[in-house]
């Protein structure tokens, strides 16, 4: 069976009619968007627009508490296949774009004291982006606050410096060789010593036996660290070095090395703590060091550590 030449175009037209109708239902990709709300207690409640999207993951994340039964489920139900929510955290999943004219209202009541007590969602989709993460912050910082911070930040930086400096310069020269190179092994060799058992432990357990691997130049002191079961992770932080006397130098933080990235409940690890001699001690002076976590509260304290 043929077609005459008259039926051809017609044919053409529709075909590509057609083809034409398919790309225009091809969805155009939205950009991922990260944002920052910050709620003040001397502003007028306001509906917050969040943007959704089908089949994308919108993380909103609260630096306050937050009640998690305060969340209406049975009004995201309709177009969300996952409502997680926590302590300070929602996390959705849209299983469809939210119609137009059919926008829920989400509302997040705060779990503490303070204003606002509250913050209202409207959930939106539109063509162009979409949420995918969302930091609210209840309370805004003013600027005394942030320099503050800004100010604190430069100081913690000043102090672990020398010992990032330090790092970065080993680890193109990793190995016994690369210590040869960096000085840290001499013919002069590496004394040992082991230190008594730690006089403090808030929230840790270290294990014997704790090292101390003294070069001409350099200390380095290994331990193994217990996280106890029922703990919260533990995260390494610093290592803080205090020297003890009237005319000491001030206290400075050397990087914790460990070779996974946190311990969990039950976990254990040796962790390790390097940094250079310090000629600037006054004779016979000791110090007190500290191997502790990312927030600076649990760890292990020795006290009257020769240098």
């Amino acid at each position: 069976m043929s077609l005459s030449t008259s039926t051809i175009p017609l044919v053409l037209t529709v075909l590509l009619g057609a083809t034409a109708a398919a790309q225009s239902r091809t969805p155009v990709p939205r950009e991922r968007k990260a944002r920052q709300l910050t709620l003040r207690a001397e502003e007028p409640p306001v509906l917050h627009p969040l943007h959704v999207a089908a089949h994308e993951v919108t993380t909103v994340t609260f630096d306050a508490p937050i009640v998690p039964e305060s969340v209406d489920r049975s009004v995201l139900a309709p177009f969300f296949s996952r409502v997680a929510v926590h302590e300070d955290v929602l996390v959705l999943k849209a299983s469809m774009d939210v119609p137009s004219g059919k926008e829920p209202v989400l509302t997040v009541r705060f779990a503490g004291p303070g204003a606002p007590a509250q913050v209202g969602f409207v959930l939106t989709t539109v063509a162009a982006e979409v949420d995918s993460q969302v930091e609210v912050f209840r309370q805004g910082r003013t600027a005394q606050d942030l320099g503050k911070e800004l100010a604190d930040l430069r100081a913690r930086c000043a102090v672990t410096e020398p010992g990032l400096a330090m790092l970065r310069a080993q680890c193109a020269r990793s190995g016994l060789g690369g210590a040869v190179l960096m000085g840290d092994v001499t013919p002069g060799g590496v004394a040992v010593a082991y230190l008594r058992e730690p006089s403090v432990s808030p929230g840790m357990l270290a294990k014997r036996p704790h090292v101390l691997y003294r070069t001409e130049s350099t200390r380095a002191l290994s331990t193994l660290l217990i996280n106890p079961v029922g703990s919260a992770p533990w995260i390494p932080g610093v290592a803080r070095m205090t020297p003890r006397g009237s005319n000491a130098p001030p206290a400075r933080e050397f990087p914790l090395l460990m070779q996974v990235n946190q311990l969990a409940p039950g976990e254990q690890a040796t962790v390790v703590v390097e940094w250079r001699a310090l000629p600037d001690l006054p004779a016979g002076t000791h110090y007190t060091l500290e191997l502790l976590d990312s927030k600076g509260k649990r760890g292990v304290r020795w006290e009257e550590v020769a240098p």
